[in-house]
């Protein structure tokens, strides 16, 4: 038997979330995740208009939900900030090959600007030059 959407919006609940023990629909759980964090937004000041912040963009699955969330309020709620995704290049062969192209896809994807700094750039060694040394 399925379990009706506790937001009462009457469609099927696909998940209990803990933080609140409500059973909520896709939708509802999209809609209450953006309104919390818009609320921590506005309500610490978190971020004054004009201001410009770097999403640290790894790849990996919550980099890719901050930027993807911080994109959407952005825009939806007007806060003014100049969004840009940051990335750092270690120098390990094959560890950050995959995760950089996923970042490149999302900056097409939320439409962001994206820095890529290397260790190599800011320091002179990759980490697989750092190894060979010791």
């Amino acid at each position: 038997m399925a379990i009706t959407c506790s937001a009462g919006c009457g469609k099927s609940a696909v998940l209990k979330r803990p933080k609140t023990g409500d059973a909520v629909c896709k939708d509802c759980f999209f809609w209450a995740f953006e309104q919390e964090i818009h609320n921590t937004i506005t309500h610490s000041n978190m971020f004054k208009r004009g201001e410009t912040v770097a999403i640290g963009a790894s790849g990996g699955k919550d980099s890719t939900v901050l930027a993807y969330i911080m994109k959407t309020l952005n825009d939806v709620y007007d806060y003014g900030l100049k969004l840009i995704l940051l990335s750092i290049d270690e120098g390990i062969t094959g560890y950050r090959d995959d995760s950089l192209e996923t970042v490149k896809r999302n900056q097409i994807q939320y439409d962001l600007p994206l820095k890529i700094l290397s260790y190599e750039d800011l320091y002179g060694w990759t980490m697989d030059a750092i190894v060979q040394k010791m």
